[in-house]
């Protein structure tokens, strides 16, 4: 009789389990997918952060005479660090474009700029010493 008894209740549970363990796989195979397209996206997203940061770099290299003109229009009169970091701003984007395209036309613009500052204030903007 409890032979019996456990063989009905091993059936009871493989009629609840076998279900159950299809269900499972079902959903398995639905959440896999989606996981790795998860995951794709967010390397996708990565890969635009660092994209983005890069593009903003390159624009704040571009941007950089038009944003210091003031002050170095105006000389380091009373603003001597503010002078100082235009300048350095310059100067680093003049290294920007020296390196990623030395033969662009960028660097008609940062080179005398510099060279003019470095004349009319006698600032070393070159830490090389060339």
């Amino acid at each position: 009789d409890s032979l019996k008894r456990s063989d009905q209740l091993t059936k009871g549970m493989v009629s609840i389990l076998s279900p159950l363990e299809g269900r499972l796989e079902h959903l398995e195979n639905s959440v896999i997918p989606m996981h790795d397209s998860t995951q794709n996206l967010l390397q996708l997203k990565r890969t635009m952060q660092k994209t983005l940061f890069y593009l903003d770099d390159v624009i704040g290299h571009y941007q950089a005479v038009r944003d210091t003109d003031k002050v170095i229009i105006q000389g380091p009169t009373g603003r001597l660090s503010d002078y100082l970091a235009c300048v350095h701003r310059l100067k680093k984007a003049e290294e920007y474009f020296q390196q990623e395209d030395p033969d662009g036309p960028e660097l008609n613009i940062y080179h005398p700029l510099l060279m003019s500052l470095v004349k009319s204030t006698s600032i070393s903007v070159d830490e090389g010493g060339r």
